[in-house]
């Protein structure tokens, strides 16, 4: 482990930062991100740096968020020149980030919101709030549920790839700003594989996007599935290292993940996941959107809408 060298800003900053080089949004900024005062120093050489050739469009949001996804698990260990590097060869994919997927000028519009909403209410990936690992880190829970969908080949064009472009990623930008430690400490998932289909689930298109957490500031730290079938575990033994890298796991049962990830999962597991906690799900879409309130307001009218035409399913696993 490459030990720490406390004087390492000095390549990059004439001084060492106070308060003082900070406008009051930055300094609030550094607050709600838990920021370290090395990370103020990175964040300052990389306000302050030249020939770095990055985006003009570029916020102190974005560049906090690429330092924490870049410092989780103190993947650095302890060597800052790299660290400061990793951050600003992510920072120079922000365009990529906005051309593959709008990252900076994505809006959320009446269809996207109603994927979401439709997903949420099936256990697809929600974060609730309060629920956290044991280290803090923010916890997104789904339930792999297939059966309303019709066959791969029956579904309209581009419904897989929406999903994965559009919608994805603004969800992934709406949990940056609601859930700060999402970037600063990584989120942990948590999927119950029971009802996953093969044959509905376009496998291909997962593929094509394998490396959005590459382009978007979007950290899964901790990968956890539960019940995977005969394939899913003759995968996970084939890439076994990849696997191990990026944190994935697979268990049996709900009891064989809490077990084996000593202590990491929180005590209240929510009901589509197999625990008893009932969740009330427009509260973590309110919660999601807090820091957005066009696209709280265009929630709250989609949801009443859906609710109104009974086109919110209700399945059984979410009570």
């Amino acid at each position: 482990m490459t030990s720490y060298n406390d004087n390492w800003w000095k390549e990059f900053l004439d001084n060492d930062v106070t308060d003082v080089e900070f406008t009051q949004k930055q300094l609030d900024l550094f607050e709600t991100y838990q920021v370290t005062h090395d990370q103020k120093r990175l964040f300052h050489s990389i306000k302050t740096g030249r020939n770095l050739f990055l985006s003009k469009d570029i916020s102190d949001e974005e560049i906090i968020w690429n330092i924490g996804v870049m410092g989780v698990k103190d993947a650095h260990r302890g060597d800052f020149k790299y660290y400061r590097n990793s951050v600003v060869e992510r920072l120079k994919r922000f365009d990529e980030a906005e051309e593959r997927y709008k990252w900076h000028s994505g809006r959320w519009t009446r269809e996207a919101m109603r994927v979401i909403v439709e997903q949420w209410t099936m256990g697809m990936m929600v974060v609730v709030p309060n629920i956290e690992s044991s280290d803090g880190s923010p916890m997104i829970f789904t339930k792999e549920y297939y059966e309303h969908m019709p066959l791969r080949e029956d579904l309209p064009d581009g419904f897989w790839e929406f999903r994965a472009t559009n919608v994805y990623p603004l969800m992934a930008r709406s949990i940056c700003r609601s859930y700060p430690m999402a970037t600063m400490k990584g989120l942990v998932s948590l999927a119950d594989m029971t009802d996953f289909d093969w044959d509905k689930y376009d496998m291909d298109q997962k593929m094509r996007h394998s490396d959005i957490q590459a382009v978007i500031p979007n950290k899964l730290r901790r990968m956890i599935s539960l019940n995977p079938d005969d394939k899913m575990k003759k995968q996970l033994e084939d890439f076994k290292a990849v696997a191990k890298k990026y944190g994935f796991v697979m268990y049996d049962t709900l009891d064989d993940a809490i077990t084996g990830e000593k202590g990491l999962l929180p005590s209240d597991i929510p009901t589509w996941v197999g625990g008893s906690l009932q969740v009330d799900i427009k509260a973590c879409l309110q919660h999601l959107f807090r820091c957005e309130p066009e696209a709280l307001n265009l929630m709250e009218e989609v949801y009443c809408e859906m609710e109104k035409n009974g086109e919110i399913l209700k399945p059984t696993f979410m009570h």
